[in-house]
């Protein structure tokens, strides 16, 4: 019984490895392909760009401009307009004799006219204008110059249009260039909305994967605890601890290289009226973060300030080289005399222990996680409930990843060695003293 109990455990020990590798590479693939998807939908590139703001904004004013017309209204507003500016001419040059001074000015300067007749000009001008009574005519006059007006109006809009062109396209629009087209080649892609879709297919069928190979994982480590606890009652203690160590490394390895915690802030849609036309912008990313213990760990390290550099070495140190040591000391422990003797040895499993902070520590994590939700989520909805004469809807996609679930296992596993351990110590100083 022991040989086939040792057989299966050392098959479901390789499977479980083979099964934590493939969704190792299958949760960093999906966050390779969420980080550039998130990418090549942030805010800056849409609601906050400039250039697709003037483009959005051409669009609307040229259709505008192109289905402009006059209405029968404006028509006869512009009708009275123009009859008064005519009235008013009239009453100033013909009434009021100012054509005939303009006449008489030109006339004296060109100095081609005798004086006999520049006083007969000076004379009679002034009379033959006066009896002219043009005023009739207005009404004539101003429809006259409507009906150019309406033979004109794609002239006029021509001209709007090009002066609307002159003012909002500049040099610099012209030659603007989509950043993102790096991103675009990389997945064989050209534009954003093919891109896109790629992407957004492919996390979905990711996510289907992972949660594939997580139940798989999980049934397989739960088959190798099982037998890890038999393995103490057909084969020994030891026997049954060490395969608990064995199992509580691979959680501890998932649970560090993979993302604990995915924080990702969207703005689902956006819509903003003008002219009674609406700008809309689709889903984008506000803010998008993925991140496992380790790279957390070598952001820390990596940071400019001594402050960060600390908190970086307690992180690698509480939660990647001491857990490992605690794991590997208590497997000695078991089987090695010298460890057992060892007070240093002790002192690590069974005091040192307690403050390990791997407990502290996914409590943090879930603490963590409820605050960013929380945060986002209060965020998100008071941007949602603005006053600004726009429409916006937010979503909120935090959530936890693989890695908070299996450092979680490690822990809980890891705790009940030390208390199998600390038990069975216990167990033998009584027997050897009764």
């Amino acid at each position: 019984m022991k040989y086939f109990l040792a057989a299966l455990f050392v098959l479901a020990f390789l499977l479980s490895i083979f099964l934590g590798w493939q969704t190792y590479h299958k949760v960093h693939e999906r966050k390779e392909k969420m980080e550039d998807f998130a990418e090549i939908n942030m805010v800056n590139y849409e609601l906050f760009n400039l250039q697709l703001w003037k483009e959005k904004t051409l669009t609307i004013i040229r259709e505008k401009i192109r289905t402009f017309e006059l209405s029968p209204t404006t028509y006869e507003v512009l009708d009275d307009q123009i009859r008064g500016y005519l009235g008013v001419m009239y009453t100033q040059y013909f009434e009021r004799g100012e054509l005939s001074d303009i006449i008489l000015e030109e006339v004296k300067k060109s100095g081609q006219v005798n004086a006999i007749m520049l006083k007969m000009i000076e004379t009679q001008v002034p009379v033959l204008l006066g009896q002219l009574d043009l005023r009739p005519q207005i009404p004539v006059l101003s429809e006259q110059i409507l009906n150019e007006v309406r033979q004109n109006e794609p002239l006029i809009r021509q001209y709007m249009q090009q002066e609307l062109l002159r003012l909002v396209i500049d040099e610099e629009t012209r030659i603007y260039r989509d950043r993102r087209e790096s991103l675009y080649a990389k997945y064989n892609q050209t534009n954003l909305q093919e891109t896109d879709d790629y992407l957004s297919g492919e996390v979905l069928r990711l996510d289907a994967e992972i949660k594939t190979m997580m139940i798989r994982l999980s049934l397989m480590m739960a088959i190798l605890i099982l037998v890890a606890v038999a393995m103490g009652r057909w084969i020994g203690f030891e026997s049954m601890v060490g395969a608990l160590t064995a199992g509580s490394i691979i959680f501890l390895v998932l649970g560090v290289s993979m993302p604990m915690i995915d924080i990702d802030a969207r703005m689902n849609s956006f819509r903003f009226m003008l002219f009674n036309e609406p700008i809309e912008f689709e889903e984008q990313i506000i803010y998008y973060q993925s991140k496992s213990i380790l790279e957390v760990t070598r952001t820390l390290l990596e940071g400019n300030t001594w402050d960060l550099k600390m908190v970086g070495v307690l992180v690698f140190l509480f939660s990647i080289v001491f857990p490992f040591f605690k794991l590997l000391l208590s497997g000695f422990y078991l089987f090695l005399e010298k460890v057992k003797n060892s007070n240093f040895a002790k002192g690590v499993i069974f005091h040192l222990g307690k403050w390990s902070m791997a407990d502290v520590f996914v409590v943090a994590i879930f603490m963590a996680y409820i605050g960013f939700y929380g945060i986002i989520s209060s965020q998100l909805n008071s941007i949602s409930q603005n006053q600004g004469g726009f429409a916006i809807e937010t979503i909120n996609y935090s959530r936890l990843s693989p890695g908070a679930f299996f450092f979680t296992a490690y822990t809980v596993l890891s705790i009940c060695i030390s208390i199998l351990i600390s038990r069975h110590d216990q167990n033998k100083r009584y027997e050897l003293s009764g």
